[in-house]
C-alpha cells in the first residue's frame, strides 16, 4: 500500500498550495475593511469583507482482520475536504457556505473499501444564516454542531453535518444551550438524510432537541465546573447527561477530578429497541509538565436484559462513530456499542515542541452486549502523534493513530492504521 499513500499525498500537495493563495487574497480584503459596533459599515462590505477557511486531507485508511473477522481486510486511500465562505458581521446577522469534496485512489472491490471514504461526493456541505448579540448567537441552517453524543468527530475526510437551529447563551464554561435537528449528513454520504447512524433501522426520524447549561466557579485555589444536557431523539431514546469537574489549579500536578451520569430511556417506536441505560464514571486527570499530560477514565455500564445491547446507551448520531464524552473508551470502536460492565482506559499525552504532539493510549472493555454472553474482554493498543509544519507550510500537518484491538471471544486481532494529510486555513 506504500504507493497508494504515495500517490495520495502527491494528490494532496497538488491542491494544498492553492489555499494559502486564497487566504492572502481574503486576507489582504480585510485589512481594508472598515468595522462599527455592528460590524461593516456598508452592505458591499458584507461580502468583500468576508473570510475563506477550509481544511483539505488525504486519508490513508488501513484495517486487517476488520472488527475481528478474520482474514477481511480494507485499505482506501482518499482525498478531499471542504471549502468555506462567511460573509463579514452586518447588525449582528452572518451566511457561511462551504463546498465538499472527495474523490478515491485506485479503490479495491466495494466489499474491501472502507464507506466512511469510499463513495465519491460533490456537494453543498454547510449554508447556514447566523445572528449574533454579545454572548448570545443562534444558528440555522446546514451546519456544524458540537452537543453531547453529536458532533462533528472530525478525522476523516468530510465532516459530519447536522441541518437545524442551534443557540448558545454564554461562553464553553457558562452556558445556555438549545438544539433543534431535523437532518444530518454523515462521513459517507454528501446528501443530508432524516435517517440516523443506525442503518439497519428503515424507519425514517424526525431528528432530536437538546436543552444545556454549564455552569464554573472559583472555590478558593479549586475550579469547579458541571454541565447538564436532556435530549431527545425522535422515536429512539431520551437522555440525560450530567459531568462536573473539580481542578486544584495550585497543587502539585493540577489534579482533576471528573463525575459524569448518563441515563437513556425509550422514546416512540423505540426504533433501535428498548432503551434502559445508566452509567456512571469516574476520570482523573494529572498535568506533570505543561507538555506532559496524563489521564485516567472508568465508566460502568449497569446491565438490563430486556433492552438494547445488554443495557447499552443508545445514541442515533453517534453509533459505530465516536464513543462521544465517556470517560473510557476505546478509539477504534465505541463504548456505547459494545454492551454493559465495566470501562477503563488511561492516555498519555507529550508536546515534545510546537511541530511535534504524541501519545499513548490503552483501553480494556470488561462488557457484555447480552445476558447469556461471556465479555468481551477487549484491549486496545494505540499509539498516535501529529507533526505540524511551519513556516511557509504552517497549517499543514502529518498525523498517524496506529493500534491493535484483542479478544478472547475471536480468533484474531483486529489492526487498524489511520495516517493523514492536512491542510487547514
Amino acid at each position: 500500500m506504500q504507493l497508494k499513500t504515495l500517490s495520495g499525498a502527491c494528490l494532496a500537495a497538488l491542491f494544498f498550495p492553492l489555499a494559502p493563495a486564497a487566504l492572502a487574497a481574503t486576507q489582504s480584503n480585510i485589512s481594508d475593511c472598515q468595522y462599527g459596533a455592528s460590524g461593516v459599515n456598508s452592505f458591499t462590505d458584507i461580502f468583500t469583507c468576508g473570510t475563506v477557511s477550509g481544511s483539505l486531507r488525504t486519508l490513508y485508511y488501513s484495517t486487517h482482520n476488520a472488527y475481528f473477522s478474520k482474514g477481511f481486510n480494507q485499505d482506501t486511500v482518499s482525498y478531499g475536504g471542504s471549502l468555506k465562505y462567511e460573509t463579514a458581521p452586518f447588525y449582528g446577522f452572518r451566511a457561511g457556505v462551504s463546498g465538499i469534496f472527495l474523490r478515491g485512489i485506485d479503490h479495491p472491490d466495494e466489499a474491501h473499501t472502507i464507506s466512511d471514504i469510499g463513495d465519491n461526493q460533490t456537494n453543498f456541505g454547510e449554508a447556514y444564516l447566523s445572528w449574533q448579540q454579545d454572548n448570545f448567537k443562534i444558528t440555522a441552517g446546514d451546519q456544524r454542531i458540537n452537543i453531547p453524543f453529536v458532533g462533528d468527530y472530525d478525522w476523516r475526510i468530510t465532516p459530519i453535518l447536522f441541518r437545524g437551529i442551534d443557540t448558545n447563551y454564554g461562553d464553553s464554561t457558562n452556558f445556555l444551550h438549545a438544539t433543534k435537528i431535523w437532518r444530518y449528513k454523515p462521513w459517507g454520504d454528501d446528501q443530508f438524510l432524516n435517517t440516523t447512524a443506525y442503518t439497519d433501522v428503515e424507519e425514517r426520524t424526525n431528528g432530536m432537541w437538546a436543552l444545556g447549561g454549564g455552569r464554573g466557579t472559583q472555590w478558593d485555589n479549586k475550579k469547579l465546573t458541571g454541565q447538564l444536557w436532556y435530549q431527545e431523539y425522535a422515536d429512539y431514546t431520551r437522555l440525560v447527561y450530567g459531568e462536573g469537574h473539580l481542578q486544584w489549579q495550585d497543587a502539585l500536578f493540577q489534579p482533576d477530578v471528573g463525575l459524569q451520569f448518563i441515563r437513556g430511556t425509550s422514546a416512540g417506536k423505540a426504533l433501535a429497541g428498548e432503551v434502559n441505560s445508566t452509567s456512571y464514571g469516574a476520570q482523573l486527570a494529572l498535568t506533570f509538565t505543561p507538555a506532559l499530560s496524563w489521564k485516567l477514565g472508568y465508566d460502568h455500564i449497569a446491565a438490563s436484559g430486556n433492552s438494547w445491547n445488554n443495557g447499552s446507551l443508545v445514541t442515533p448520531y453517534a453509533h459505530n462513530t465516536s464513543s462521544g464524552p465517556y470517560f473510557a473508551q476505546p478509539f477504534f470502536t465505541s463504548t456505547q456499542d459494545l454492551g454493559s460492565g465495566n470501562a477503563y482506559m488511561t492516555n498519555l499525552n507529550y508536546v515534545m515542541n510546537e511541530s511535534l504532539s504524541l501519545g499513548t493510549q490503552y483501553s480494556f472493555m470488561d462488557l457484555k452486549p447480552s445476558p447469556a454472553s461471556a465479555s468481551i474482554n477487549q484491549s486496545e493498543y494505540l499509539v498516535y502523534f501529529t507533526w505540524s509544519f511551519s513556516g511557509v507550510l504552517k497549517g499543514l500537518s502529518l498525523t498517524d493513530f496506529a493500534g491493535v484491538q484483542t479478544s478472547p471471544l475471536y480468533d484474531s486481532h483486529f489492526w487498524q492504521n489511520r495516517l493523514s494529510l492536512e491542510y487547514d486555513f
